[in-house]
């Protein structure tokens, strides 16, 4: 018997459905990426409407049957055509084509959005890479490498040394939800050297980094209720910020670790270690819950794999960032 697949609309759901849901998604957000909302969290916010735009599905071993599979469909912020799939199912019911029959109902909702490729990302390995692969125009765009911080005693007192002993001309802060008023036109001069870093082109596109442009893209980084955290380095002479570095916070123990940029003159100077230092000690002073920051780096970015060596990241697990078109499916 084929699994059954269904739309999924968190509002309109039963209470066992909605929480099944929000366990599976959460259960595989934390195996994939280190770190997710705690699952209670999370069917809040998707009661609510407070989850941000997206398509759900669940699936099922039969009428009746508890959800064993679930599909959340998003647009990726950088590209409206590219859609981005997030889809896991409990390990009793894999390899029985539950993940195949979400992923067919997926493209088909895709097409008829208007999206032309289909981006997610998997575990290399079992069981996610060959699920991944059994499409046959599938391409792998970028090898990440997981990696977690754990603000232990130890990691903390390297922080701390680092965040204590800035270069010469540079002082360190931190903000927590929007940047000052006074910090946020030189955010944004920071941020638009994201697409600096290997691999950063295939994740995003250039962009404008007003004002407004900031306040919209902190908008929508925290529209799933997490909480923002930016640590910076500002230059002595002109009061301007000059490095960055983001995470997120939600319920869970693990904190997501994003983006890190250093603009092009104060570039070698140990900045991007000491923003991220001092970020991981307000993440601990903020958040107690908190006991790491997760975040996934591209392999080719050796610069940035040796500023979080430096910060005590350990690796967990290698991912793949895949994508396909959907005009030769």
């Amino acid at each position: 018997m084929s699994p059954l697949v269904e739309p999924f609309d968190p509002v309109a759901a039963s209470p066992t459905d909605l929480d099944t849901w929000s366990v599976i998604f959460t259960t595989g957000q934390s195996e994939l990426s280190g770190g997710a909302p705690r699952a209670e969290d999370l069917s809040a916010r998707l009661r609510t409407e407070r989850a941000g735009e997206a398509w759900r599905w669940v699936a099922r071993e039969a009428e009746g049957a508890p959800v064993s599979g679930v599909a959340e469909l998003r647009r990726q912020p950088h590209d409206p055509r590219i859609g981005f799939l997030r889809l896991f199912v409990v390990a009793r019911a894999r390899r029985q084509g539950m993940g195949a029959e979400l992923r067919e109902t997926v493209v088909e909702r895709a097409r008829l959005l208007g999206m032309d490729r289909l981006q997610s990302t998997v575990l290399a390995g079992d069981p996610g890479e060959p699920f991944a692969r059994a499409s046959p125009y599938l391409r792998t765009l970028l090898r990440l490498e997981l990696q977690k911080q754990h603000l232990d005693e130890a990691t903390l007192r390297r922080c701390w040394s680092l965040a204590a002993t800035p270069a010469r001309g540079y002082r360190l802060t931190h903000w927590e939800g929007p940047a000052p008023e006074g910090s946020v036109r030189s955010f944004g001069r920071v941020m638009a050297h994201l697409l600096d870093a290997p691999g950063a082109a295939l994740q995003m596109t250039a962009r404008a980094w007003g004002p407004a442009q900031v306040r919209a893209w902190e908008d929508k980084i925290t529209e799933d209720g997490s909480r923002l955290v930016v640590g910076a380095a500002l230059d002595r002479t002109s009061d301007q910020v000059v490095a960055a570095t983001v995470c997120t916070v939600t319920g869970g123990a693990v904190a997501d670790q994003h983006d890190t940029a250093v603009m092009p003159a104060h570039r070698r100077k140990g900045l991007a270690s000491r923003v991220k230092a001092t970020q991981a000690l307000r993440v601990h002073d903020l958040f107690p819950h908190v006991s790491s920051l997760a975040v996934t780096i591209d392999l080719e970015n050796t610069a940035m794999l040796a500023v979080n060596r430096s910060l005590m990241y350990t690796r967990v697990a290698e991912r793949l960032l895949v994508e396909e078109s959907l005009a030769e499916l």
